[in-house]
């Protein structure tokens, strides 16, 4: 059984992607056809590679490590990555808002900008987001090195989990944190309804520890979560947060049922034609892979993404983990 920790979502409808069937248990063959299954969370993943109804499961390297370090030994790290190259250069996650909301992401960027390069502790070389993400890390139960002397050096304790507060105060107190002198004159839009109304709202699917995710307790947590804090508080005003299925994130951006989102996307190119992005944050090394998740019994199966050719792999929809199979693993089926 998987910690608590990981799935704190409930199970929605599944989308099937009929790329043909799992045609072999081997290795891919040029004739193979792989089936690509998109799920709504996270959580209807892991529980089919549990069960034995998928092969693999695709992921960035962060959340897949999470997902290994909490199933007992029933998965492992397959070892083999997806090639971020052809992508162009990785810049982290990003946030999102409605297109034409120039004046909203360039105040997020700001607040961005400064958590990633101002240091914790002048003693040590960590940002305030890089701490974040040890927290964060610590908190989902991830058996992460770096963390932990991250966390060791500072001398901090881990969050302890609190009962849920309607502005998720709990999340950071930014009081003593440097932030950015930022212009608010001039607000237009979005943000000069935020500013308005004192409240930042936004969408998350909390499905994607570290950076967000629900603990035993109920409670909404994660880096990017704090960094979602952190920004309310720069702009001075509270934050609330709408968990949902990660398809139907952008979908409440683009509507305005939110005023932007925070759940751990990466820059691909529609989503810049569609929305304004923000500046990409990482906190740690290792979401700057991405991977594929197997039974431990199998993983010495994989050498390869040929490998994987002719599996039942499930994806979130919508992700960049859907694109990279699509990408490199279906389009190996041809040659």
């Amino acid at each position: 059984m998987l910690n608590k920790k990981l799935t704190g979502i409930a199970l929605s409808a599944v989308m099937l992607l009929s790329v043909g069937c799992s045609a072999n248990n081997g290795g891919g063959t040029a004739a193979a056809k792989t089936e690509l299954e998109l799920v709504t969370s996270l959580d209807q993943a892991i529980l089919a590679l549990s069960s034995g109804k998928c092969d693999a499961v695709a992921l960035d390297g962060t959340t897949a490590q999470n997902y290994v370090d909490q199933s007992n030994g029933q998965f492992a790290m397959s070892g083999v990555n997806f090639d971020l190259t052809m992508y162009g250069d990785y810049e982290g996650n990003v946030a999102a808002a409605k297109k034409g909301e120039a004046s909203l992401i360039e105040a997020v960027n700001q607040c961005i900008t400064t958590a990633t390069t101002t240091k914790f502790d002048e003693n040590f070389d960590y940002s305030y987001y890089t701490v974040w993400t040890a927290m964060a890390k610590r908190q989902a139960g991830t058996d992460d090195e770096e963390s932990d002397k991250i966390l060791g050096d500072l001398k901090l304790e881990v969050f302890s989990d609190a009962a849920i507060d309607e502005t998720y105060t709990y999340l950071l107190d930014t009081t003593n944190l440097k932030k950015p002198e930022l212009d608010l004159s001039k607000a237009d839009g979005v943000l000069k309804n935020v500013l308005d109304k004192g409240t930042l709202v936004i969408a998350t699917s909390p499905d994607y520890p570290a950076a967000e995710f629900i603990t035993e307790n109920g409670t909404i947590y994660g880096c990017e979560m704090m960094l979602a804090k952190y920004v309310a508080d720069c702009l001075g005003v509270d934050l609330k947060i709408e968990a949902m299925d990660f398809n139907a994130v952008l979908t409440a951006v683009d509507t305005g049922k939110v005023d932007m989102a925070f759940s751990g996307f990466g820059w691909k190119a529609d989503r810049a034609e569609a929305f304004e992005l923000s500046t990409g944050y990482v906190g740690d090394s290792s979401v700057a892979f991405h991977t594929l998740i197997v039974p431990a019994d199998q993983a010495d199966n994989y050498k390869s993404l040929e490998d994987f050719v002719g599996k039942h792999i499930v994806a979130q929809a919508s992700s960049l983990q859907q694109m990279y199979v699509e990408d490199q693993i279906i389009a190996l089926e041809n040659k």
